[in-house]
């Protein structure tokens, strides 16, 4: 691991989870939107600030296991810049979820968690015999020491499954919840609607996901990471297949121009990056939707819709 510097330690902490935290608050926005025909800052700032947690903790985390004198000295001098934010955030986001109904923090929780617990290992034959033992079921008191822990990241293809359930369906039941409005909006917010901008966004940021997988895939499958485009085994395969699901939503939702373009943009964003493409142009990719949901608002606020 290159050792850290204090550019690198902000960038990964602070400025990389609140740039992934933009698009999820763009997303609830349009939701909030298409319910009630008004943006509410509950369940965007639950969004915004849940992402935020979820992805500074997991960056601080690795930054932790950095070994050297420099990069020790960075970590120790700028972790406490980190926990104030982590604590702003959390501030924000409590105080959202007690304005909120329960149900808002039931499914902040529901959908938080695996991301929580990504790279942790679970000893499931401990679970299991602790369960055993509450139920007063026979079990044995010998864990047999050959079980791997389980791992959310090591399933296959759960990483881009995960991704996506959790950025689309994860946050409209957030702002569902929150408004407590209707699954079938009454509000005339054409050309959306609720169920293909879901259908949408599900399958815009499991592609994005994947995207992300193309860029890592030497390490991931150095690593044994076992990601789309590892199981797959070609990048070639993996770019045919997220241009032939891309394309089946634009098709599908040809009606919608917002969808068409974003659909255009992401197939686009497909072939252009790669493995050796700098990180911070998938950026591109990661804001494929809030680029046109933005778009969307402007000609909205001006009339031009």
């Amino acid at each position: 691991m290159a050792t850290t510097t204090a550019s690198s330690f902000i960038s990964s902490v602070i400025l990389q989870p609140i740039i992934v935290a933009i698009s999820s608050a763009v997303y609830s926005s349009l939701l909030s939107y298409e319910m009630v025909g008004k943006l509410d800052w509950r369940p965007i700032a639950i969004c915004a600030t849940s992402d935020v947690l979820v992805i500074a903790a997991d960056h601080l985390k690795d930054q932790e296991v950095v070994t050297g004198t420099r990069g020790a000295a960075v970590i120790k001098r700028f972790t406490p810049l980190a926990r104030i934010f982590l604590a702003l955030n959390a501030s924000l986001l409590a105080a959202a979820l007690s304005l909120s109904p329960p149900q808002a923090t039931f499914f902040t929780a529901a959908f938080t968690a695996p991301a929580f617990l990504w790279t942790t290992p679970l000893d499931l034959s401990r679970a299991s015999a602790v369960l055993k033992k509450f139920i007063g079921a026979n079990y044995s008191r010998e864990v047999n020491k050959d079980n791997k822990p389980f791992v959310i990241k090591r399933v296959p293809g759960m990483k881009a499954f995960f991704s996506g359930t959790i950025r689309s369906c994860g946050v409209f039941f957030v702002v569902h919840s929150a408004l407590q409005s209707s699954l079938t909006s009454t509000h005339n917010a054409l050309p959306w609607t609720i169920a293909e901008t879901l259908v949408w966004s599900m399958v815009n940021r499991t592609g994005h996901c994947i995207m992300s997988d193309v860029r890592d895939y030497d390490e991931d499958k150095e690593a044994g990471v076992p990601t789309i485009p590892v199981l797959l085994d070609s990048l070639l395969k993996t770019r045919m297949l997220l241009t032939i699901v891309h394309a089946a939503v634009l098709t599908a939702f040809r009606h919608n121009p917002f969808i068409v373009a974003s659909s255009c943009f992401a197939i686009a964003l497909v072939w252009i990056l790669g493995k050796d493409t700098p990180k911070p142009y998938f950026r591109l990719s990661l804001h494929s939707q809030s680029i046109f949901i933005v778009t969307y608002a402007l000609l909205l606020a001006f009339n031009l819709l």
